[in-house]
């Protein structure tokens, strides 16, 4: 039987009244085939496609030294290869949707992807096609988690949640940012992780949005922001918790206070049937009420294959949150030039409401003193 992904894409496609789907991009290939081909990340010239059509047909296209691995690992039983110097990937995507029989049909593409020297070819080789956007399909598709993809997100947002915490305690005056975040990328490593990025700023450089890591020292007083962006088995965590280096200031505590009753109040809504734009609203107003403006224009967003995918939790999005949705929240407040201050967890939302991924290891209610 075919992999329940592929089903659910299959589904999407003929819903949308498409008879093909094409992925170009890492992510969506990756979420199709359900591995990552090593050069795709790493080598813009080596093309990687799926593709599926009708009830059954279906194959990836793959530069021909990943053929092996792909025949290995891929969800595909039909792999295709190229020769990098010699061909195009892109004709043998056209042979696959000719032999598919849809070549004078619509064709649901990545065409906010997909070099466009290889649009050009395609629409050469199938000039009877009609060539359709994909992303919104693969977006909604991709919202909704199956349970195979949510064990391993609650895997490694466990591993994040525990490791931040534990990285926290060892923090010290005079320590760096920089040795700070090599700590954190030999426990995510140990811990089964297969890469990551983490952000550590202290002092005035908590209050940048993205703060790499640097030689900075770490001072008695200051803020300290540390977000780790985990990468297990081609899904990823973000966890985010600040701290403080000693003991808050009246100032701290009380902005801290009302980021979490932010957070809260928002958790409560956190269930099927709820608009993200009302969930955002409600955000924007409990802070607003209390004399802050939201730093950013949104609260959270999904995440998957990606860190920020679908839904963002924004007023600009239409997305009403349905079970099997993953997605963080991050209430987050900058006063650049001074401090900042960020809380991001990961939730799955559930029949009855929501599930937190992460938060009881690590809780981050209060501001965490260290040091």
């Amino acid at each position: 039987m075919e992999h329940e992904v592929l089903r659910k894409l299959r589904s999407a496609t003929v819903k949308a009244g498409h008879d093909a789907l094409v992925a170009f991009s890492q992510d969506n290939v990756t979420y199709t085939a359900g591995f990552l081909v090593p050069s795709h990340a790493s080598n813009r010239f080596r093309r990687t496609i799926t593709v599926l059509a009708g009830e059954q047909f279906a194959t990836q296209i793959v530069v021909n030294v990943e053929e092996n691995l792909a025949k290995q690992r891929s969800r595909f039983a039909d792999i295709r290869h190229y020769n990098q110097f010699t061909q195009e990937a892109v004709d043998l995507l056209a042979d696959a949707l000719l032999e598919a029989g849809v070549g004078a049909g619509q064709i649901a593409i990545e065409l906010d992807y997909m070099p466009a020297q290889d649009y050009i070819r395609l629409r050469e080789r199938l000039p009877r096609a009609t060539f359709v956007p994909c992303r919104e399909l693969y977006f909604n598709t991709r919202m909704i988690k199956t349970d195979e993809e949510i064990a391993v997100l609650k895997e490694v947002g466990e591993l994040t949640d525990r490791v931040i915490g534990e990285v926290l305690r060892e923090v010290r005056p005079g320590m760096t940012e920089k040795s700070v975040a090599q700590i954190i990328g030999n426990k995510m490593l140990e811990g089964g992780c297969d890469g990551l990025k983490c952000q550590v700023g202290s002092g005035v450089r908590s209050g940048i949005t993205n703060c790499t890591p640097t030689d900075k020292a770490f001072e008695k007083g200051d803020i300290v922001r540390v977000e780790i962006l985990g990468d297990m088995k081609y899904y990823r965590s973000n966890v985010t918790r600040t701290a403080v280096l000693g003991s808050p200031t009246d100032e701290q505590r009380g902005i801290w206070d009302v980021m979490i009753g932010a957070r809260e109040t928002c958790k409560s809504m956190l269930k099927p049937g709820t608009a993200v734009a009302d969930l955002y609203r409600a955000y924007v107003k409990y802070l607003r009420d209390r004399g802050i403006e939201p730093t950013l224009k949104f609260l959270g967003h999904g995440i998957g294959q990606t860190i920020h995918e679908e839904p963002y939790i924004t007023d600009t999005r239409t997305v009403v949150l349905e079970p099997n949705i993953t997605c963080t929240m991050e209430p987050l407040y900058m006063i650049p030039g001074r401090m900042g201050f960020h809380v991001e967890d990961m939730y799955r939302i559930i029949p009855t409401g929501f599930e937190a991924m992460t938060g009881a290891i690590t809780p981050n209610d209060e501001l965490i003193r260290i040091g």
